[in-house]
């Protein structure tokens, strides 16, 4: 969908804190990237399922709309609003 960038950019802005972080408090080398690793991985599952929520919010907002949309096309048959049918039934 339209959200498919927000994993891979979180996960890379992330990475990069978490690099400078790391450099600035003179880390090992090996131990700086097994904690990136695990910084990398981490914020991609977490990316990822918060495009799965927004997805999910936005298939809810559309089922709204779509049942908003023909509630009006139904109480309004035809008529304007306001104004009530004098047929019998």
């Amino acid at each position: 969908m339209k959200r498919r960038w927000i994993a891979p950019f979180l996960t890379l802005f992330m990475g990069a804190v978490a690099i400078i972080i790391m450099s600035w408090l003179d880390y090992e080398f090996q131990d700086m990237l097994i904690i990136l690793l695990g910084v990398l991985v981490g914020f991609y599952i977490i990316g990822c399922i918060f495009t799965t929520i927004l997805n999910i919010f936005d298939r809810q907002n559309e089922k709204k709309l779509e049942e908003e949309a023909e509630g009006e096309e139904m109480a309004s048959d035809g008529m304007p609003e306001g104004q009530v049918s004098s047929e019998s039934r």
